[in-house]
């Protein structure tokens, strides 16, 4: 059957939480999905998911989790084609909980985030349209260390961006990259770095005109405010990728988020 082709070597014990002994208690207290979201869930889910070394990590396909019967869905946050929740499956040894986290519109950008831990892809090879420094949104911690080698400082972002947001910073380059679970989700060009966009060659010290003309903007990037937290919103590239920036110039930030 098709449910039973997995990655070979996966274990699906590795990657699933709690056991058969605690799932009463744990659904004692959780909000179950009522049965018609779970349909639209399970149909928003549907397909092969792969890790960032292409490898076959899930297959959801009719209410079934590699070939492990789903039984309930609790505690959605969100939307069926956008949220989080918890999945009781059935395997052959008892019931299992997983959690999952989406962003599913049934392209090759959708994401599935794998018990808070692992991120997955509809494909098998994450295309790009943007990089900086040799790195790509997409990338595993791993291969961004191997270009970019040890981050000069990681955790809170504020001392560099004015905020908090974790991530990794490269003092040389005067960057910083962090991560949704192990995959590279956004790029952040700080005011004064040599390092470029690959496609374009700009960075901080061009115009906002500059970026509306070469990446085709809707509308030329406000950037100066009085407000330092005054923030002009996101600006579509391509393949999925934004563009944000920094009042004043103080930062150009690479990301796969719209908002």
């Amino acid at each position: 059957m098709k449910h039973k082709r997995l990655m070979t070597g996966l274990l699906l014990g590795t990657l699933f939480l709690g056991s058969s002994g605690v799932m009463e208690a744990q659904a004692s207290y959780m909000r179950q999905v009522e049965p018609q979201y779970v349909t639209k869930i399970e149909n928003a889910l549907d397909g092969d998911w792969y890790d960032h070394a292409g490898n076959l990590v899930l297959q959801i396909h009719d209410g079934y989790i590699n070939g492990c019967q789903i039984l309930a869905i609790y505690d959605l946050a969100g939307a069926t084609g956008h949220g989080d929740a918890q999945f009781r499956i059935l395997e052959s040894t008892g019931e299992r909980m997983l959690q999952l986290s989406w962003w599913s519109r049934h392209t090759d950008r959708d994401s599935l985030k794998l018990n808070d831990s692992q991120m997955l892809h509809r494909v098998a090879k994450l295309s790009y349209h943007e990089s900086v420094a040799g790195i790509h949104l997409g990338m595993d911690s791993a291969e961004v260390k191997a270009v970019l080698g040890e981050p000069s400082a990681t955790g809170d972002m504020k001392p560099y961006l004015g905020w908090t947001m974790y991530g990794w910073y490269y003092a040389d380059q005067k960057l910083i990259v962090t991560f949704d679970a192990d995959c590279a989700d956004r790029i952040i060009l700080l005011k004064g770095s040599s390092q470029v966009l690959k496609t374009t060659g700009l960075n901080c010290s061009n115009t906002p005109a500059e970026f509306a003309a070469a990446y085709h903007m809707k509308r030329v990037p406000k950037v100066d405010f009085v407000d330092k937290n005054t923030f002009d919103g996101c600006h579509a590239i391509g393949n999925g990728e934004y563009l944000s920036f920094g009042n004043h110039m103080s930062h150009i930030m690479l990301s796969i988020y719209s908002y």
